[in-house]
């Protein structure tokens, strides 16, 4: 067993060496192929039919036991998939009397989380890696997998790990070392985002889908894999999605740069003086020739910004790329899929780099954050962002109509969006996008807004409103759905209506 595990390290080397390869400088500008991965007989991928997904944090299942909780979303939702975090940093329960209300089940949480693995795995596949003790010290000896992933299978539904890859900052304190993995800015500070070019990082993450798919081999149905980040450039403008930092400037930034015949120099100059742009933007303090044009001047004077921006992004596909050829190597048979964060939906400047025509080369399924209810606030935080950055010349209901068009949309005025949501045809059009680009190679799960947090001025989600994003999605062609965000935050009315609207759109499906 060990020889056959050190060949297969030996193989995953080889493809990133030839990775690497593919995307060294040409001595011609070309297309870079971060993203390729070793070819792969889709065909044999066991897809579900009629797949219904719910995520699930890993305190649910002690707060309401793992029977009750598999009753409730298998007989009110309709769920036959479900994704349970097995790695997860951020507990955000919510309180009785708090701004995002308990729903009516589950308890009230407590401050003293952690966070880490929620579950067992075995050191060898962490041994060329300096993050290695990250097992969460929450709930004594609960193990997500072998605790619950018997009893799903047994009702005849399949579990999905859920590999949840957000940057939060207690991460910084809960795994040793995990400091030295993290992102360098231009002003040469550490932030508490790891790079993705760090090796010790990407080597804990591959770890990981090992540990997973070859440690608990006949438990794991497939990977969920997720991760809401963006590059510096994004960040800058990118609304509540935003990591800390104009980063990464790290050594194997700069070194990948260097490959691509990148300016270290240039990039940091061009990024501090878009960063003191925008900082005087803040104080209203206009130039000349105004905000927009300045812009338009400093990426025309330094281009390489958007440069740094393509090594971010690219690395970005390279890991997923990566993570999902692992993957493939040990289980081919597996669904592998993506999380694709909701500002996807909301960001033309995002959509640019995050291309489903792209990540479908690396994918057998991708769960869309269409959440249309969390979407109005979420939308109008965007684009106050974008007001207070690039376009500071204009107000958000100055340029709103011309956004619409941008983004293919027809919903309501800026002064609407916190107290009205977006409409189901939000969904329907996200949903047509994704499948079109797809073009079905890569199955489009759509994420169902149930209860998304939001303000408790904002708009809340109704069970009509379910009904109506359900319908949406599958019109719109999607092949399944994840009711979103959390079995936790989902009051059991609206979960019922999902439950329901699913079961009558299945009966009616041949076969």
């Amino acid at each position: 067993m060990q020889s056959a595990f050190l060949q297969r390290r030996a193989f995953f080397r080889l493809c990133a060496a030839c990775s690497a390869f593919l995307t060294r400088p040409l001595s011609r500008p070309a297309k870079a192929a971060p993203h390729d991965a070793p070819q792969t007989n889709r065909s044999a991928v066991k897809n579900r039919q009629n797949y219904v997904a719910i995520q699930v944090k890993p305190y649910a299942w002690i707060d309401e036991g793992i029977g009750q909780l598999l009753d409730n979303i298998q007989q009110k939702g309709a769920v036959n998939t479900v994704w349970a975090y097995t790695y997860d940093f951020s507990e955000a329960r919510m309180t009785r009397d708090g701004s995002i209300p308990l729903p009516d089940h589950g308890v009230p949480g407590s401050p003293s989380f952690v966070g880490g693995a929620f579950y067992d795995y075995d050191p060898k596949y962490f041994g060329n890696t300096i993050l290695k003790d990250f097992r969460a010290p929450d709930y004594g000896k609960f193990n997500v997998i072998a605790d619950v992933a018997p009893k799903v299978k047994a009702r005849g539904m399949d579990f999905f790990c859920w590999d949840y890859n957000n940057a939060v900052p207690s991460m910084n304190r809960s795994i040793p070392n995990f400091p030295k993995v993290t992102e360098i800015d231009v002003y040469g500070r550490r932030t508490t985002s790891p790079c993705f070019n760090h090796p010790d990082y990407r080597a804990h993450l591959s770890g990981k889908i090992e540990s997973l798919l070859s440690g608990y081999a006949s438990l794991v149905d497939g990977i969920a894999w997720g991760c809401e980040r963006m590059g510096p450039f994004q960040n800058m403008i990118g609304g509540g999605w935003s990591t800390s930092g104009i980063s990464c400037f790290c050594e194997h930034c700069r070194a990948k740069a260097q490959a691509r015949g990148v300016s270290v120099q240039r990039a940091q100059q061009g990024y501090r003086q878009l960063d003191s742009l925008f900082r005087a933007a803040a104080k209203d303090q206009r130039p000349v020739d105004g905000y927009f044009v300045t812009v338009w001047r400093l990426l025309l004077e330094y281009p390489e910004i958007l440069s740094w921006e393509k090594l971010w992004s690219d690395s970005y596909h390279e890991v997923r790329s990566e993570m999902y050829a692992i993957g493939k190597s040990i289980a081919p048979a597996k669904p592998f899929g993506f999380h694709i964060m909701q500002n996807m939906s909301f960001s033309p400047f995002y959509q640019a780099e995050e291309d489903y025509a792209q990540i479908k080369d690396y994918s057998d399924y991708l769960k869309l954050a269409t959440y249309n209810n969390a979407a109005g606030p979420r939308m109008a935080a965007y684009l106050d962002r974008l007001s207070a950055t690039i376009f500071h010349d204009a107000t958000p209901k100055d340029f709103l109509p011309f956004y619409y068009k941008i983004m293919n949309y027809q919903e309501g005025p800026y002064d609407q969006l916190h107290t009205s949501g977006l409409t189901a045809d939000y969904v329907a059009r996200e949903t047509r996008r994704a499948v079109a680009g797809v073009a079905g190679q890569t199955k489009i799960y759509p994420g169902i807004d149930i209860d998304v947090p939001t303000r408790r001025t904002d708009k809340r989600t109704s069970p009509e409103d379910v009904r109506q994003s359900v319908r949406a999605a599958f019109g719109a062609g999607a092949d399944g759905v994840v009711l979103s965000r959390e079995y936790v935050e989902m009051w059991l009315a609206n979960l019922s209506a999902a439950g329901e609207t699913l079961r009558e759109i299945f009966a009616k499906r041949p076969g």
